[in-house]
């Protein structure tokens, strides 16, 4: 799957553009030096060691690699970094270092590129001295914008370098998730996000639950917001059940991970009387809330996917003599792509 600056930002919601835009760099030229044959990253064989604290960096990272929802993304600002690495706002430094398989490359952010007012920004609100995020926030789109212009060699100094020699086997290519449809989602800026986003995210584990929990953030979008903004971060959601592809397709859309918006409640969803997933994996459920606006919504029962829930109980079961795989992915599309098309596969509950 490939990745763009968009994604990055979408996911991310645009409060520090300037460490999404580093990120985006630093992948860029992290691709070209760690695999010089055309290899490619591996979610889950690849690590991130940083000196620097910046969410934006984070997100941009977690969006393409997963490294902080996989364990493999340390940040400590105290870690050794070379002789004139710059050192970030507040805490920490400007050092970056990937590793992958045998791989391992080492930047630093060059000299005197961040401005100083942008440190004194950053520090005046870490310490409170100003209460607004506006200039600071002017200020870190300015430095977004520069960094977007530059080459990514005009921005890094590598310290160590190792290419990774381990050969990374051909990807398969995911079957495309289609809607034409968008969610308009209000953050720090405005981002319109599609199911191929959601499935950038998530990869191809479950798309059934990425497309399940697609449609009903659609159905429940038109029915409120009627294709206004929706304020993602005011949003509350309680589920039914959890899956990947569920928990993905949430946290991408509203960035409910480490909040009190998100609750998994399998009790509530048998109260509901909705269609059961799998035994004690919970039932097709969910509750959208925001401000004064709650609404309950479950799957209708005609759209029940009953012969590849079957499946999946078998491989549950037994997985290392299940025989039907090709058999259960194949309908795991089914079910996704019926999601993608159906307007309204839930019934609503005020």
């Amino acid at each position: 799957m490939s990745a763009g600056y968009e994604d990055m930002t979408s996911y991310h919601g645009g409060r520090y553009p300037a460490g999404t835009a580093l990120a985006y760099k630093a992948l860029l030229l992290a691709k070209d030096l760690l695999f010089p044959d055309g290899a490619f990253f591996v979610r889950g064989k690849c690590s991130i060691e940083t000196a620097f604290a910046g969410l934006g960096f984070l997100d941009a990272i977690e969006m393409v690699l997963r490294c902080s929802s996989l364990g493999l993304y340390r940040v400590d600002t105290e870690m050794p970094a070379p002789d004139g690495t710059p050192l970030a706002p507040v805490r920490g430094k400007f050092f970056y270092r990937f590793i992958q398989e045998d791989g391992v490359l080492e930047l630093t952010v060059k000299p005197n590129l961040v401005p100083q007012e942008f440190y004194r920004a950053t520090e005046d609100l870490h310490s409170g001295k100003i209460k607004s995020e506006d200039g600071p926030m002017a200020l870190r789109r300015t430095v977004e914008s520069a960094l977007l212009s530059l080459d990514p060699t005009d921005i890094f100094d590598v310290r160590a370098l190792k290419p990774c020699t381990v050969k990374t086997a051909e990807p398969v290519a995911a079957p495309s998730l289609d809607d034409p449809s968008r969610l308009v989602l209000e953050d720090f800026d405005s981002y319109k996000i599609g199911i191929r986003q959601l499935q950038r995210y998530h990869g191809d584990q479950a798309v059934c639950g990425l497309c399940l929990t697609w449609a009903l953030a659609r159905q429940w979008a038109k029915t409120v917001f009627k294709g206004d903004p929706v304020p993602r971060r005011k949003v509350s959601v309680k589920v039914g059940a959890s899956g990947k592809g569920i928990d993905d397709a949430i946290e991408f859309l509203f960035r409910l991970s480490g909040t009190e918006r998100s609750t998994i409640d399998l009790r509530w969803g048998k109260e509901m009387n909705a269609p059961e997933v799998l035994p004690g994996a919970g039932f097709f459920a969910f509750q959208i809330s925001m401000a004064d606006t709650k609404r309950a919504f479950v799957l209708k029962e005609d759209l029940v996917p009953r012969e590849y829930l079957r499946l999946c109980a078998i491989k549950a079961a037994n997985p290392s003599s299940f025989k039907e795989e090709t058999e259960r992915k194949k309908l795991q599309y089914e079910f996704a792509s019926r999601m993608l098309l159906e307007s309204e596969p839930f019934q609503v509950q005020d």
